[in-house]
């Protein structure tokens, strides 16, 4: 196997189950919106580095979040009326 063989990362497409190869890291972080797959197209791909293993799913998850709502103490501020941090929200300026 050669330098570039063992540096490559592997594509799955979670669609249509086709396995491509040769991206490297640099072309893996290049692609902007994330890779897609060179059969159908489509987003949901799987990439894995052979050598280590390491896989990196994409589209990448959105971190979940709750729903915000300004702090009824300070207003959004994050500090009470003495400039000391909001015991309501703890400096954060909204509670959740």
């Amino acid at each position: 196997m050669t330098v570039d063989e063992l540096t490559a990362w592997r594509l799955r497409c979670r669609v249509c189950q086709v396995t491509s190869g040769g991206l490297t890291w640099v072309k893996l972080l290049g692609l902007r919106g994330g890779p897609s797959c060179s059969s159908c197209g489509a987003k949901e791909v799987t990439a894995q580095e052979p050598a280590s293993g390491a896989a990196v799913v994409f589209p990448r998850p959105l971190a979940p979040l709750g729903e915000l709502w300004r702090c009824c103490n300070c207003g959004g501020t994050g500090l009470d009326a003495y400039g000391d941090t909001c015991p309501h929200c703890a400096g954060l300026g909204h509670c959740q």
